[in-house]
């Protein structure tokens, strides 16, 4: 049994295929059968078939074998297929039947010649079709509507899906609060929700809904090479849709990186500016020390639980109190990111090409370098905006996840190391890294929010700290 296509989640075509070959197995007298089902596989496309080649297999080995499909154009579609099948029958005495299209004994001369005319109709009738099906396709992008494959989140006429529309929407709340698509990701797998064509959520496909051109709107004409107007229901105001796309062309931010502690990755060493990770000491304590330990650092080391538990009281009593900030647009920022990394990208390939050298091309970059790092910042400002207008219900339960804890320790922070929890670069110039002389951690607060943050930091570097 073969389907090229299941886009109703039903297996309904699997299951009347499954019914008529049981059906026409028992009038032929056979009781025990043995299933191999390939689902939402073309045989006409380059894709691997698996339980083809394991049927394949099994009448190797089971020379006295009647195979039972549908119609023969289930069994194969290419004349490739055929062939390996027919290699078979040559020292095996293997029967095929059909439910529909008539049978052919394929150890015979005659029904060989039908089989491989019938290969050769199918395989064109396949191509026909193809083309016709691109060129519909065609019309439909260049009247701007949705075309080609499943859309989640959308029905087929353009209207959103009452149920997807409501997952691809809480993407979106997620992904501008600052949690990074592996986080998503995984948590939509863990409640069960249901995936498009595969049964767990992947971070791929959640960066690929994030980026698509339905979501934001685009639909591009490739044969004509120009934008044309979409016809489809809108999901994103025109702001969260430039917020998304800036998020996605930004760097990775500290708090989306992978870590099981509250600070880990976020936190800058104040001598040499490197990033804090988590540890464990000989004595069983957890620390946060620097992730460079070199020579000239010296390898200090935080107390981790007091920090954590004081950082996140202060977190607290900070949302309760902090006001909303007031952002540059997002249109404009995206304009400005955008605008960044054509120049670094034009900037790299004269530098690639020799038309720059070293100390020209540093000289020429630091500028879009410090674009996107205000770019950086002022995406977490939005981020602080969006965190602030959760009700205190919905701050309670997502208070329970780490990863949205950390999202709110970095869009609340104002770090005093250059890139800090923004993504952006950070200068390498030993003027831009600040430090002191007893090697210890800070971070400074939004004075508005985390007042006495950056004492409570230092207090636990200079009283809590332990022997590098």
């Amino acid at each position: 049994m073969r389907i090229s296509a299941n886009r109703t989640s039903e297996h309904g075509s699997i299951e009347r295929q499954r019914v008529d070959c049981t059906s026409l197995a028992r009038q032929l007298g056979y009781v025990q059968t043995i299933e191999f089902v390939d689902e939402s596989v073309s045989a006409y496309q380059d894709r691997a078939r698996p339980a083809y080649q394991r049927l394949l297999r099994h009448l190797e080995k089971s020379p006295h074998t009647t195979v039972v499909v549908w119609h023969l154009d289930r069994l194969y579609r290419k004349s490739r297929e055929l062939e390996q099948l027919l290699d078979l029958l040559d020292v095996r005495p293997i029967r095929v039947e059909s439910v529909q299209g008539g049978s052919f004994d394929l150890n015979r001369h005659e029904g060989r010649l039908f089989a491989r005319q019938l290969v050769a109709f199918a395989n064109y009738e396949s191509g026909h079709r193809g083309a016709r099906v691109a060129r519909a396709q065609q019309h439909r992008a260049r009247d701007g509507l949705l075309h080609g494959g499943s859309h989640y989140g959308y029905r087929g006429d353009g209207a959103l899906h009452p149920v997807e529309s409501t997952v691809v929407r809480r993407m979106v709340n997620d992904y501008l609060i600052g949690l990074s698509p592996t986080v998503i990701a995984r948590a939509l797998t863990i409640e069960g929700v249901s995936a498009p064509r595969t049964n767990r959520w992947h971070a791929t496909t959640v960066r690929n809904m994030l980026d698509s051109e339905r979501l934001h709107q685009r639909r591009q004409d490739h044969a004509e090479t120009q934008q044309v107007t979409r016809s489809w229901e809108r999901l994103l105001t025109p702001d969260e849709s430039a917020l998304v796309q800036v998020s996605l062309l930004m760097p990775r931010q500290d708090a989306a990186r992978s870590s099981s502690s509250l600070l880990g990755g976020i936190l800058r060493c104040q001598r040499c500016g490197e990033r804090m990770v988590a540890g464990v000491t000989s004595n069983s304590k957890r620390v946060y020390h620097c992730l460079t330990a070199t020579l000239r650092c010296q390898n200090p080391r935080l107390a981790a639980d007091g920090l954590d538990a004081e950082v996140e009281a202060a977190a607290l009593a900070g949302l309760a109190a902090a006001a909303r900030p007031n952002p540059v647009r997002p249109g404009r920022l995206l304009e400005r990111v955008r605008d960044a990394r054509l120049q670094l990208a034009a900037l790299a390939a004269s530098f690639g090409s020799g038309d720059l050298d070293h100390d020209e091309f540093l000289t020429e970059r630091h500028h879009f370098a410090d674009d996107l790092h205000q770019a950086g910042r002022d995406l977490m400002l939005h981020n602080r905006a969006r965190i602030l207008a959760l009700s205190a219900a919905e701050l309670g339960r997502r208070w329970a996840s780490l990863s949205f804890r950390r999202a709110v320790v970095c869009a609340l922070l104002a770090f005093d190391q250059p890139g800090a929890c923004s993504g952006a670069p950070r200068p390498r110039d030993a003027d831009d890294v600040a430090g002191t002389a007893d090697g210890t951690w800070s971070v400074q607060a939004d004075r508005n929010v985390f007042a006495p943050l950056d004492a409570l930091v230092m207090n636990h570097g200079q009283g809590h700290q332990y022997p590098g």
